[in-house]
C-alpha cells in the first residue's frame, strides 16, 4: 500500500528529468531525511503502483517517475487518500500559497496569514497543515525546488475552488 513518503519520492525523482544525476538510495534518503531502506521501501511501492517505472534498458538504476501517472494521482487522487489536516494556528515553515514562487506561479497574492507547516524552527505564523511525512519542514527548508512542488500538493490536498484549480493546472503544466 501506497504511503505519503512514496509520493514525496516520486516528486524528488522528477529532478531527475530535469538535469540531475540518477541518485543511489542512499543519496535519496539523505536528500529526504530518511533511513535508506525507507527510500528503497518507498520505490518498490511507488513501482507497484505504476508512479515510478523501471528503465528496460538499465535494469539496475533508480526507477523513474511516469509523468502521466503521476499528474493523474496528484490532481485527482491525493485529495482523496491523504487529505490536509488543518489545525490551530502556530510557527512554522509556510506552504501552500505562503511559498512565494508558488503564489507567483498561480498568480494569486501571497496571504497575510498563509497555511504552515509546525516546526520550531519557522519564521512564520499561520493555519497548521499536517506535511505527508514530519520530515517535510525540515527537507523543505533546504530545498526550495520540492518546496514548490509539494505546495503545490497541500493546495490540492487542502482548496477546493479556484486556488485548487490553478494549482491543477500547474501540475498539468509541469507535468507534460
Amino acid at each position: 500500500m501506497l504511503k505519503p513518503q512514496d509520493v514525496v519520492i516520486a516528486i524528488k525523482l522528477l529532478q531527475v528529468r530535469e538535469g540531475l544525476a540518477v541518485p543511489t538510495y542512499a543519496e535519496l534518503a539523505l536528500a529526504l531525511k530518511m533511513s535508506p531502506s525507507e527510500a528503497h521501501a518507498g520505490v518498490r511501492r511507488a513501482v507497484e503502483v505504476g508512479l515510478l517505472r523501471r528503465a528496460v534498458d538499465s535494469p539496475g538504476q533508480m526507477p523513474l517517475p511516469v509523468r502521466s501517472a503521476l499528474r493523474e494521482f496528484l490532481v485527482s487522487g491525493v485529495k482523496y487518500v491523504w487529505p490536509a489536516k488543518i489545525g490551530a494556528t502556530a510557527r512554522g515553515i509556510p506552504t501552500c500559497t505562503g511559498v512565494a514562487s508558488v503564489a507567483s506561479e498561480l498568480g494569486v497574492p501571497e496571504p497575510e496569514s498563509p497555511s504552515v507547516w509546525k516546526h520550531p524552527l519557522g519564521t512564520v505564523r499561520g493555519e497548521t497543515i499536517a506535511p505527508l511525512y514530519p520530515k517535510l519542514p525540515e527537507v523543505c527548508s533546504q530545498d526550495a525546488w520540492l518546496h514548490a512542488w509539494l505546495a503545490l500538493v497541500d493546495i490540492l490536498r487542502s482548496r477546493t475552488g479556484r486556488e485548487a484549480s490553478l494549482a491543477a493546472n500547474a501540475v498539468q503544466r509541469r507535468l507534460p
